[in-house]
């Protein structure tokens, strides 16, 4: 039995039928799961200032070259170092005489001025763009001297799966009361980061270098988010740093 190009172009429009059906439900497939995926890694983990965290965390894990501690200088040294060279610009020290040695005469030092109450900073509605925002409120907030980097700090990472010497680096460290304050911005997860964080800070009070610690937690203006996970509520009480959601 012949057959004709009639037939074989029914064949053909037949089979490019059949394909075309049975591609299209596969391709959806695939797409649904894809979001499906992705909808469910936003939900775990969200956090909003992974760019400053992310920093942090290459310094800290490079190597440490000295186990002293290094900061910003605190307001005592600062005064001590602006003392120190006003009497030495004076001609003398402890009680020298202008333009002379350390003889004779006294300099009677000017009344100290009446320092005035800074204002604290509002809390935007929106929340921060960055961490760095967040980082920024919160020293004006506890009246901050900045970042502070402690070195030679022993922690046990999960990853590497034993214990390693690391940096801390302090978001807002208050020097007059040994206070050292943590910025998060953003739903925030226990990731392996995270949980080092507040390793390093429990061994930092245990050992005395610092008198306390706080974490503050704040809405993120990109997402909208504010908050912790519960295994970093559990774990932030477990080693009793206490923390506070600025809402």
């Amino acid at each position: 039995m012949k057959i004709t190009n009639k037939v074989l172009s029914l064949l053909l429009i037949f089979s490019l039928f059949v394909g075309v059906t049975g591609f299209i439900p596969q391709v959806k497939a695939v797409s649904q799961d894809e979001d499906e995926a992705y909808l469910e890694d936003s939900s775990v983990i969200i956090e909003e200032d992974n760019d400053t965290d992310a920093e942090e965390e290459l310094e800290e894990i490079q190597g440490v070259e000295e186990s002293s501690d290094e900061g910003t200088l605190s307001e005592e040294e600062l005064k001590s170092i602006k003392i120190t060279a006003q009497s030495w610009d004076r001609g003398g020290f402890n009680g020298g005489r202008i333009g002379g040695g350390g003889g004779g005469g006294s300099i009677v030092p000017k009344p100290k001025p009446t320092p005035k109450s800074t204002p604290k900073p509002t809390l935007p509605a929106k929340g921060f763009k960055t961490g760095a925002e967040g980082e920024k409120y919160l020293n004006a907030h506890v009246n901050g001297n900045g970042h502070k980097t402690f070195k030679n700090v022993k922690v046990y990472d999960k990853k590497k799966k034993k214990y390693v010497f690391e940096k801390r680096i302090i978001d807002a460290y208050v020097s007059k009361k040994g206070v050292a304050h943590e910025s998060k911005v953003g739903y925030t997860s226990l990731s392996n980061f995270v949980r080092k964080q507040i390793d390093k800070d429990a061994r930092l009070r245990s050992e005395g270098r610092v008198k306390g610690v706080k974490w503050h937690f704040f809405k993120s203006a990109k997402t909208g988010k504010i908050g912790i996970t519960k295994n970093l509520k559990e774990y932030l009480e477990k080693k009793k740093i206490p923390y506070q959601i600025h809402k």
